[in-house]
């Protein structure tokens, strides 16, 4: 045999988006054909195990119907028999086949008189047979999520779990902390909660940063003040001790607004003035505190302070004026 395939001569409505025997529907608007144009393979009356029969090309929509061209394999051993069938008219129907449901609706808008099942609203498919009545049992009763779970009709009942975006509905009722399979109604009902719990939490919040920023202003101030008064203490004591003059403590306050830690160690290390005179005065108080003996130490200062800083800061001299004391 020279020819491994041939393409029929006549095409196909694959699906439509009538009621089928089954009581759903699949919507034209809502088949992703790219999914399908993948591996758009076929078999003759669904039948897997027997090996891929057909392929289709010229997939297309016209108006509401989804149709193809079947390419037949001859290699295959019912192949020739199927060509024959398909082109004298024996083999009349297509039937889609292992029908992928990505979203569904059981809204009462988009029903048809009749309708009982649900309106598939987004699918693709991943096979379509070549059959001798469309809509038999081992195709459109064959609905699958997208994590390759078969579905049945009553999995689309208004009391079950919905199907819409299978593959996150069970991630989805873990997040909410449902249990079971609930509903579509229960589902929003707690997203709608869940999002006026979010809006709750968002004001807070705000309140809570609104709150925060009036705190840090506040304690900023305060801060400032603080350290304002502390400035004006540090300044108005080395004024009183007489370390700066007026005009310098101006100076100083503007220089060092706002640190009072630095003007502090600044003052700290800086000398009380002395006139000359109580530089003189100090000198000869020194000198003649220099000539005391033990008794002057005594008399002239009973609390005894002077010959403690002796101790400290000549603990020879004071050896020697404690023992010229008492050594008797």
């Amino acid at each position: 045999m020279s020819e491994k395939f041939k393409k029929a001569g006549r095409s196909y409505v694959l699906s439509d988006s009538s009621i089928n025997e089954y009581g759903f529907r699949l919507l034209t608007s809502g088949y992703q054909i790219e999914s399908f144009r993948k591996n758009p393979i076929g078999y003759y009356m669904h039948r897997r195990e027997d090996g891929i029969v057909l392929k289709w090309e010229d997939l297309h929509i016209d108006d509401d119907k989804l149709i193809g061209t079947p390419v037949i394999n001859l290699s295959h051993p019912r192949g020739e028999q199927t060509l024959d069938e398909a082109e004298n008219g024996f083999l009349n129907a297509a039937s889609v086949g292992h029908i992928v449901v990505l979203e569904y609706s059981t809204e009462k808008e988009q029903m048809l008189p009749g309708q009982t099942g649900p309106t598939i609203t987004k699918w693709y498919n991943k096979e379509c047979s070549l059959v001798d009545i469309p809509g038999n049992c081992n195709a459109l009763t064959r609905l699958y999520d997208v994590n390759e779970n078969e579905l049945n009709l009553a999995d689309f009942s208004s009391e079950s779990a919905p199907i819409i975006y299978p593959l996150f509905y069970d991630r989805l009722c873990a997040a909410l902390s449902l249990e079971g399979k609930p509903d579509e109604h229960t589902l929003l009902l707690s997203i709608t909660n869940l999002d006026r719990e979010r809006n709750r939490l968002t004001t807070e919040n705000q309140l809570l940063r609104e709150n925060h920023q009036l705190l840090a202003t506040q304690l900023a101030e305060v801060t400032a003040s603080h350290s304002q008064q502390e400035i004006e203490r540090l300044l108005n004591r080395a004024l009183e001790d007489r370390k700066i003059t007026v005009e310098l403590k101006g100076r100083l306050a503007n220089d060092y607004a706002g640190n009072a830690a630095s003007l502090k160690t600044l003052l700290a290390a800086m000398p009380a003035y002395r006139s000359i005179t109580e530089q003189i005065n100090k000198k000869a108080e020194s000198d003649g505190e220099a000539q005391w003996e033990w008794d002057d130490y005594e008399n002239n200062d009973p609390a005894g302070n002077k010959l403690k800083a002796l101790r400290a800061n000549d603990p020879i001299r004071y050896k020697e004026l404690f023992d010229k004391k008492f050594a008797d």
